[in-house]
């Protein structure tokens, strides 16, 4: 059986598992490591990791590799979130990593963070059958450095918001005498308040009966009510109880009462405050607290890419969910994006050995396809410069920070100007992004002509390519010249990018175009 190491640099842990696999069902843990690092105090408070702990993170990583060679494992991917992510000196810290253990690191945004814990949450509440309920799942992230929020209901994600308020983060944004003072509670409740009211108004109306919380409080969580790992399923009244009771207890009798560290004392109140406050706004029935963390997420994507598993399938819709929610936010034309989605979609297909891309960049020009026009939502002049801020602007669960800034400039680019040096947007990409950018925007910008006017004339479409010449035959209900002269202005591009001319065969009613 292959096997596979993931090892996550965290915020409070340094992790390491090593697992053998079949499929995405059939995955053994055959050993788990894992070291506590205060890495996410540092970084909130000085905005750098020092290098003694650096130095600290490359020894036990060694151990790391020594232990999955005893267990003859090649195959490992380092991953790194809040506190790497965050830390102001990230790059030299990736650099000596490279150096003393011969490691890459790779930095993790913060949707992308909540999309593996996510994944492996979603497929584990899926096994036990809790992920098929009609009712509302409310899935609560809360990290060290940030929370993320998830609504899924009736089999898509209907809400997804991450924001920058986590246990250990507002531990530090209050000094430690402001902590002692006796008004610290009321301060603590108001200052977690403020950050979640926008969460609350975006959810009214949306309850949830279920509360699913995940993150690494989760396990001081269950420590504190006495329940073993597993699948827990609390009653709010649990919470509540166990959130007015510590709250009367300073730092001393919480490590004393609950048998704690002083690091762990110290999150125990934030992390509950969060807890307590998103189960008022979810005004929840049941609490559902599983012990899975950010590294079972990163062993099930790996596993379901190296097995080409459906289970990609499944989590490439959910994203995609996403893109629907965000697109609704901004009342954006459903017709004319899914028309353009499907000819985009044809296109990209039949071209496959001309563009040499893969699954993630067609799903990154699905998402441009349906967010191409939300600009006009802010204003109709200029609108593919409103949707490129727009869509930079948001979180997409499952699309990393570099991915959507594709969707964003492709987006852009999808009815005006070609993609250039001089502009900003596009001087920002990474060379392989760039030509990316391209190969997208050629095909969405013929994509889009062939529904210029809005008003869905095609009825079938079809693509051919004889020699250096790719003909779209298409059958219409109406006269077709608007979008064949725009498809005809919009084929330059294509052709060079491609090296194909592009043209329209059409038929309209028993008439042929040209």
């Amino acid at each position: 059986m292959p096997s596979f190491a993931a090892i996550h640099i965290g915020s409070e842990t340094v992790s390491l598992q090593i697992v053998e696999y079949k499929d995405v069902d059939d995955i053994r843990v055959l050993d788990r490591a894992r070291r506590q690092m205060d890495l996410g105090e540092e970084a909130f408070k000085s905005g750098q990791i020092s290098f003694a702990s650096v130095s600290e993170i490359c020894e036990l990583l060694k151990g790391f590799r020594r232990l999955c060679s005893e267990y003859g494992v090649r195959d490992c991917r380092v991953m790194a979130t809040t506190a790497l992510r965050e830390a102001e000196n990230q790059q030299y810290i990736i650099d000596q990593i490279r150096i003393k253990t011969g490691l890459e690191v790779e930095i993790v945004d913060m949707p992308q963070e909540i999309f593996y814990k996510y994944m492996a949450l979603f497929k584990h509440l899926q096994t036990s059958g809790l992920a098929n309920t009609e009712d509302g799942l409310l899935f609560v992230d809360i990290s060290s450095g940030g929370t993320g929020i998830t609504l899924y209901r009736q089999g898509a994600i209907r809400y997804q918001q991450n924001i920058n308020i986590g246990a250990m983060r507002i531990k530090e944004s209050f000094a430690q005498n402001q902590r002692d003072d006796v008004c610290f509670q009321q301060v603590l409740d108001e200052y977690i308040e403020s950050a979640i009211d926008p969460i609350a108004v975006a959810l009214m109306g949306q309850r949830s009966p279920y509360l699913v919380l995940t993150g690494n409080e989760t396990r001081l969580l269950l420590q504190l009510l006495g329940h073993s790992e597993g699948l827990a399923v609390l009653s709010p009244k649990e919470l509540k109880d166990l959130y007015r009771k510590v709250r009367r207890l300073n730092l001393p009798e919480l490590m004393t009462r609950f048998d704690l560290n002083e690091a762990d004392a110290a999150l125990v109140i934030p992390a509950l405050g969060l807890y307590c406050k998103m189960m008022e706004v979810a005004a929840v029935d049941h609490v559902l607290v599983p012990t899975l963390r950010f590294i079972d997420g990163m062993t099930l994507l790996h596993v379901a890419e190296k097995t080409d598993s459906r289970w990609l399938d499944v989590m490439e819709e959910h994203t995609f969910s996403v893109v629907k929610a965000l697109e609704d936010k901004f009342h954006y034309d459903k017709a004319h994006a899914s028309v353009v989605e499907e000819f985009s979609l044809l296109l990209f297909d039949k071209l496959n050995r001309y563009h040499g891309l893969g699954r993630r960049e067609r799903l990154m020009l699905r998402a441009a396809a349906h967010l191409h026009d939300i600009g006009k939502f802010v204003n109709l002049r200029r609108h593919y410069f409103y949707s490129y801020r727009l869509i930079e602007s948001a979180d997409i669960l499952g699309i990393s920070r570099s991915e959507k800034r594709i969707i964003a400039n492709v987006s852009y680019y999808h009815s005006k100007g070609t993609p250039n040096n001089a502009d900003e947007n596009f001087t920002r990409l990474s060379n392989k992004a760039k030509l990316t950018v391209a190969k997208l925007s050629a095909i969405i910008r013929l994509a889009d002509a062939l529904d210029r006017s809005h008003r869905q004339k095609i009825t079938d479409c079809s693509v051919q390519i004889k020699g250096d010449e790719m003909l779209v035959n298409v059958k219409a209900r109406e006269d077709l010249s608007l979008e064949e002269w725009t498809f005809a202005e919009k084929a330059e591009f294509f052709e060079s990018v491609f090296g194909l001319k592009a043209r329209v065969v059409g038929t309209i009613g028993g008439n042929h175009g040209t």
